[in-house]
């Protein structure tokens, strides 16, 4: 009867593999997360553009240094100038304790829901403020209906309530 038990379990083991290798068991490889080929502006241009068009909106990338980023957790925040047809500028941050830099590689529109794929990078140079924290910026001209922000490792970045 053991013999029966192990020789079962040896077989279940088999075919659970089997259907593992047939069904794409996923690998480092594969687990990166993409936009849809149908919006994604890396697809189309071939590299994300600093600036341009994305659905309805008019956006820009701003330069590592143009904001200041002091949140402690990760996220994204809406934030505005204080002037009449200002700008929006959608700052997403890794949160003080990241040690990694951040940067934009994908956006997208989905009906109205804007999509933002962002990479991490290993943080180069010196570090000015230790109470920094690493993110990234979009300048758009509009608020669009929602926002989804992922890494390309399919974390979801949540709205930071301010």
């Amino acid at each position: 009867m053991k013999k029966l038990t192990r020789k079962l379990a040896c077989v279940m083991m088999a075919l659970m593999l089997l259907v593992g290798a047939l069904t794409g068991c996923s690998t480092e490889s594969d687990t990166q997360w993409y936009l849809h080929k149908s919006i994604s502006l890396q697809e189309k241009y071939g590299t994300l553009p600093q600036e341009g068009t994305v659905g309805n909106l008019d956006y820009r990338i701003l330069e590592k240094d143009a904001f200041s980023c002091y949140e402690s957790e990760a996220g994204y925040y809406i934030d505005m100038l204080e002037e009449p047809d200002s700008p929006y500028f959608i700052v997403i941050t890794l949160g003080s304790k990241a040690k990694d830099a951040v940067e934009i590689v994908d956006l997208g529109m989905d009906g109205t829901t804007l999509q933002i794929v962002i990479a991490h990078a290993d943080a180069t140079g010196d570090e000015s403020d230790s109470k920094s924290s690493p993110c990234c910026v979009l300048q758009v001209n509009q608020m669009p209906g929602s926002i989804e922000i992922h890494d390309r490792n399919g974390r979801t970045y949540e709205l930071i309530e301010k």
